[in-house]
């Protein structure tokens, strides 16, 4: 416990970095809102002193106009059957006058505070009353005697004696206010001159307190251990970065960081080394694998190449034998060798294919793009599965307009083919199939429908899998309707199932053949 005491007694003996900062930060706000305070008070009181000379003198030059107004409008009764005298007798102008003048005290009256001041600017509003009042007395005296009567004379004595008299008092009043106003905004710019040059003199000497007394040092120990740089990376603080406050405690950290760095660098370099060792192990087995799907690959080549050359031999046979016995005497026999020749030269065809892609560098078989009547190659591939559909027992209706798509021929046979082989696995005896079609717009759209059995529930999602069978007829491979979508969409078509109520109902679209 001594020891703690012994530590710690030197954070106490003076403020730490944060206080010292806010204490100069606090003097030096104390100083910006009183200089803020001072220029708001000065201002606004002197606004006020303006505001006050300003009116008081307004009223002066009332009381001045007035005046001239009367004198005038006197005169002109004086001036008896001169042609100036009939429009100078129009009291407006002086009504005009005393109108300002009660506007201009009745605003004054309404800003006074209560007291002695309420009361005389109350009085001045009496004076104005009384102006007035003596004024109409004195037109109505004029009006109703004759011009240079002993009566209008008198009556303009009258109002001469003392209307000027109570003029003259309000006005040396009010100039009286106007001085008062002005010496009082004299009096106040001394004091607040004197408050800004001594904030203008303590607030740099603030600045100066606060940079030798605290930015100084501290920028010297900053400097120290920016030059120690090296060292502080190590671990190993300067005497300079040492200390209790604020700062002292950052480099204490700072060296707490470093060594957990130091740890982690460790830790990092092991699991780079694992990483590397994993990173080869990985690369050797796919290097490995590679090379064994390299082999592979060779070996499928070979055997479509095989499998090609060793089935086109027979098959030339078979078509020339067919050919043959395509003039013997017995139709039957003829359309039977017929039938053998077609079939021969399909599968040649497609051996002829499987050679394409056995020789292609992607192993996939590229589609021609021609024009394609629909029509012609539905009849070829329903000539081709007659005798499967009448096995089958299924009846094939078909309804195509003359449409010509852009597509290969003989694989939207095999397609068309690929449709009426289907039905006739899964539609069931009895079954029809209606092929039917039509344009919209630059695509052709044809629907294959049957009322057959139909698809289970769950089942229409994946009927263009390739090898998904439909439970209820696992017989086959299941290729035919996934061979039929990827020649359609390889084609820029679409082939999808719609929901029908019995059976089942594809829909085919094919982009329409366009010249040039």
């Amino acid at each position: 416990m001594p020891v703690r005491q012994a530590s710690l007694g030197p954070l106490f003996s003076r403020p730490s970095l944060r206080g010292r900062l806010w204490l100069g930060a606090a003097a030096l706000a104390l100083l910006a809102v009183l200089a803020a305070v001072m220029a708001v008070y000065g201002l606004a009181r002197t606004r006020a002193l303006a505001a006050d000379a300003m009116a008081a003198q307004r009223r002066v030059d009332g009381y001045a106009a007035h005046s001239a107004r009367v004198n005038d409008w006197m005169l002109g009764w004086l001036m008896t059957g001169t042609a100036r005298a009939g429009s100078a007798r129009d009291p407006a102008p002086v009504l005009a006058t005393l109108e300002d003048l009660d506007r201009m005290v009745a605003e004054d009256l309404a800003l006074a505070p209560d007291g002695r001041e309420r009361d005389l600017r109350a009085a001045q509003v009496a004076t104005v009353a009384r102006l007035r009042g003596m004024f109409l007395q004195m037109q109505r005296a004029l009006e109703q005697n004759p011009p240079g009567s002993a009566a209008g004379e008198a009556a303009i004595a009258f109002y001469g004696a003392q209307a000027p008299v109570l003029a003259a008092r309000q006005a040396e009043q009010e100039m009286r206010r106007r001085d008062l106003a002005l010496a009082r905004m004299d009096d106040l710019s001394r004091p607040l001159s004197g408050a800004a040059i001594g904030i203008a003199i303590l607030a740099p000497l603030v600045l100066v307190g606060l940079y030798l007394g605290m930015l100084r040092p501290l920028f010297d120990r900053l400097g120290h251990a920016t030059r120690d740089a090296e060292r502080l990376a190590l671990g190993q603080l300067p005497a300079a970065a040492r200390g209790h406050d604020e700062l002292g405690l950052m480099f204490a950290r700072m060296r707490q960081m470093a060594r957990r760095l130091d740890r982690r660098r460790q830790r990092l370099a092991q699991d780079y080394d694992r990483l590397e060792t994993i990173v080869g192990e990985r690369t050797e087995a796919l290097s490995a694998a590679n090379a064994r799907l390299a082999r592979i690959d060779a070996t499928r080549r070979r055997f479509y190449a095989d499998v090609g050359h060793e089935l086109r031999t027979p098959l030339t046979v078979i078509m020339g034998e067919a050919e043959l016995a395509a003039s013997h005497a017995d139709p039957q026999v003829r359309a039977a060798f017929d039938t053998v020749r077609n079939r021969a030269e399909r599968l040649f065809r497609r051996i002829e294919d499987l050679l394409r892609i056995a020789r292609s560098e992607s192993g996939q078989l590229e589609l021609v793009r021609q024009p394609v009547e629909l029509a012609p190659t539905l009849a070829l591939a329903q000539s081709d599965l007659a005798p499967v559909l009448k096995r089958a027992g299924i009846t094939a209706k078909t309804d195509l307009p003359p449409l010509v798509v852009a597509g290969d021929g003989e694989w939207l046979r095999q397609v068309f083919a690929g449709f009426l082989e289907n039905a006739s696995k899964y539609a069931g005896r009895g079954a029809t199939v209606r092929i039917s079609g039509r344009a919209e717009g630059d695509r052709a759209v044809i629907d294959i429908a049957d009322d057959g059995l139909g698809l289970p529930s769950g089942e229409a999602a994946r009927i263009f899998d390739r090898f998904g069978r439909r439970s209820v007829a696992p017989n086959g491979f299941g290729v035919g309707l996934a061979l039929a979508h990827w020649v359609v969409t390889s084609l820029d078509g679409e082939l999808v199932a719609v929901d029908a109520p019995q059976g089942l109902h594809l829909r085919m679209s094919l982009p329409m053949w366009e010249e040039g």
